[in-house]
């Protein structure tokens, strides 16, 4: 998989990640990052809206037969229903990060085939840290997963689960890990630590093996989580409902998910024990 960067497809792919990074770093450096509240009254940004027609006229130059869903152009669910293979897209995940200048946002790019996620990229503006993966061979593409920086490339894949745990916990969204599930987890593990960080940057870190878990226990949509999902899947790690089932994508109306945690097979089942023991519908 690390000879990847070869491949023409991810080549191109990568420059349409790159170009809209370099707008959205130029929309950072500036005094006004041009915010204003969408009518679900979460904020957008200069910096979402330029990504947006960077990705926008790459990927229709790219692959011009296939639908881009993104989330600063969302198509009616009558249009989009006949869509078995398209784009998903957010071009900044972590707006609020973002807002905040703490660095911690990325951008996020899928391609879903019949509802599942087949690949996925994730790129760290201020970072300069990429990760892409592959979970059914499209183009040629291998599969497995890999970061990169710069010019180095890295095979990246889940950890097995060892003290102390590392939990990943939302920057912005939602509590930090439950006391009881922390309780559970210490039933077989020593120690149990959390990582705050924002956006997809909590899977991918996951993915390559820095931390164990997370769970996600409030409201995000599909692109948010499609890209981080087939980098996950083809790490070797899985992205799941509290029943342990998949997310599948553009299958419906309502673009929003439910609840659902990121962590490796052999530490899930302790996860999902817990679950069935705690109301899953609970609000934050």
């Amino acid at each position: 998989m690390q000879d990847v960067n070869h491949h023409p497809f991810f080549q191109a792919l990568q420059k349409i990640i790159h170009d809209a990074a370099d707008v959205i770093m130029q929309i950072y450096q500036r005094a006004d990052l041009g915010v204003e509240q969408k009518s679900d009254d979460s904020p957008v940004t200069a910096a979402d809206l330029a990504a947006h027609n960077v990705i926008l006229a790459g990927l229709q130059t790219l692959t011009p037969a296939i639908p881009v869903l993104s989330e600063e152009g969302v198509a009616p669910y009558s249009e989009r229903s006949k869509w078995s293979l398209l784009w998903i897209v957010d071009p900044l995940d972590g707006t609020k990060e973002f807002i905040k200048r703490n660095g911690e946002f990325s951008i996020n790019i899928a391609l879903v085939e019949n509802g599942q996620p087949i690949l996925g990229m994730v790129y760290l503006p201020t970072t300069s840290e990429g990760y892409f993966g592959v979970t059914q061979s499209y183009q040629g593409l291998p599969i497995g997963a890999v970061k990169w920086h710069g010019k180095d490339f890295e095979s990246i894949k889940m950890r097995e689960p060892r003290d102390p745990i590392i939990v990943m916990t939302s920057r912005s969204h939602g509590p930090a890990l439950p006391a009881d599930l922390k309780e559970t987890l210490k039933g077989t593990y020593d120690q149990v630590r959390e990582l705050p960080k924002g956006s997809s940057i909590k899977g991918c870190r996951i993915a390559e093996g820095i931390a164990d878990l997370h769970l996600r226990r409030g409201p995000t949509s599909e692109w948010d989580t499609a890209a981080q999902q087939a980098i996950i899947e083809a790490a070797g790690g899985m992205l799941v409902t509290p029943e342990g089932k998949p997310f599948r994508y553009n299958q419906r109306e309502t673009l929003l998910n439910g609840h659902f945690f990121v962590s490796g097979h052999e530490l899930a089942p302790h996860v999902l024990d817990w679950y069935q023991l705690h109301d899953k519908d609970e609000e934050d």
